[in-house]
């Protein structure tokens, strides 16, 4: 079957490919800051508040661009925007290896907070979620949902294969080494992908409403802004960042930092939960073609608010620490299939860049609020108990809020045929 469908379009499945690939390679220098805060904590003697703020503004950063990248991406297609923004991130990585407390222009404070938190994110806001999940919806009708999760899951497969790579090479040849190589690897991928993205935005699935995505970006908008779908799934979002992208892929290796275990221990838990990011994000994209997606969706929610209570009792168990990485990683990414279905099939498929985008907006600066406070709260208490609480019972109201939006299924446009079998 899935052999069958490759062969029925392989353009779409080839896009699904490089994907995977440049968000591997993108979310993996965006988690890298987690690996790095033990180690600058030490060496320039900055608090934890300080390197989670740096933290926030990547999400901020990234987040308001998403919906810029959307549109163009909407206008102009993936070539140009996806290479680019993988140049830009490994670049940024690079520069970061060159902080010197005793020069002015590579100062420390300066290259972290200009160069490796907000320059990269400008890339990392042009390789995102919304951009990789509208590049393959539009490529596809049948099976939309399983393509998406496999191109997406990128984000668990970069970090399952980096984070625990990166925390070793920082111990065997330190950090500055070990961001000149992963930042360079970057910036090879970034040049592969112009060659293999198609410079285009043709796709049979937008060809029913192909005027929608030469809409201006405040049109978009506005018409984004008056459905109550979107208000509920951008509200689910939100949180989905504050309780992922903030609380828990920002502070889990601090966490275990602070409850005795070693740097490598704590990227290896992440490592693994990356990894079963894509499990979950494979399984969540099968059943968003068979499933009521709300119920789905809520269903994610709920018990990812489940999990949060595992943290309070891990202290140094590591059977513990890796049981949580496993569930948490299985629902971590879950949440993006049946979002950006109901998206599309509310929405329209032709300006899903940028109604991604907008989502993704949400997303990070929950994700921001999450980092900020889940840094602040540590350094106030001591513990990580009350942001652990919070992240609990945010998740509760995203399940909620998911359950409350109506389902909708599309049909296959007229005279389309279907792109995967």
């Amino acid at each position: 079957m899935f052999l069958s469908a490759i062969r029925s379009n392989p353009r779409g499945w080839m896009i699904v490919a490089v994907i995977f690939i440049t968000v591997s390679f993108s979310f993996a220098a965006r988690m890298s800051l987690p690996v790095l805060i033990p180690v600058w904590e030490k060496e320039f003697e900055w608090t934890r508040t300080f390197l989670t703020t740096g933290a926030a503004l990547i999400m901020i950063v990234m987040g308001g661009v998403a919906p810029y990248a959307g549109h163009l991406l909407d206008k102009f297609g993936a070539r140009y925007l996806v290479s680019g923004g993988t140049i830009l991130s490994g670049c940024c990585v690079v520069f970061g290896a060159f902080m010197d407390s005793s020069s002015v222009l590579l100062s420390p404070v300066w290259v972290f907070i200009g160069i490796y938190c907000m320059l990269s994110a400008v890339g990392y806001g042009m390789v995102s979620l919304p951009v990789a999940t509208a590049t393959i919806t539009r490529e596809f009708v049948e099976n939309r949902g399983l393509a998406t999760s496999i191109g997406t899951s990128g984000v668990g497969g970069g970090q399952l294969l980096f984070i625990p790579l990166m925390a070793w090479a920082i111990e065997i040849a330190g950090w500055r080494s070990t961001l000149v190589l992963f930042g360079s690897l970057i910036v090879a991928m970034g040049i592969l992908a112009f060659f293999l993205l198609p410079s285009e935005r043709n796709s049979s699935t937008a060809k029913s409403d192909a005027g929608e995505g030469s809409k201006t970006f405040v049109a978009k908008f506005g018409i984004l802004i008056r459905s109550p779908v979107f208000w509920l799934l951008g509200g689910a979002y939100f949180i989905c960042g504050f309780t992922t992208a903030g609380i828990v892929k920002v502070h889990l290796i601090p966490y275990a930092a602070s409850c005795g275990f070693t740097l490598t221990t704590g990227a290896a838990a992440t490592g693994i939960l990356a990894g079963f990011d894509m499990v979950g994000m494979v399984i969540a994209g099968y059943l968003t073609d068979r499933v009521h997606r709300p119920g789905l969706l809520g269903g994610v929610y709920f018990l990812r608010a489940l999990t949060f209570i595992m943290l309070f009792f891990i202290t140094d168990n590591y059977v513990l620490l890796f049981f949580f990485a496993i569930l948490f990683g299985t629902l971590d990414f879950a949440t993006v299939p049946p979002t950006a279905g109901l998206i599309a099939s509310h929405l329209g498929v032709s300006t899903m860049g940028f109604n991604m985008g907008i989502l993704f907006l949400g997303h990070s600066l929950g994700g921001a609020l999450g980092a900020v406070a889940g840094g602040a709260l540590f350094d106030m208490f001591q513990t990580y108990d009350w942001t652990w609480i919070s992240g609990l019972a945010l998740a509760l109201v995203a399940a909620v809020l998911a359950w409350s939006v109506p389902e909708k299924r599309e049909a296959t446009p007229a005279g389309a045929e279907p792109a995967a079998a």
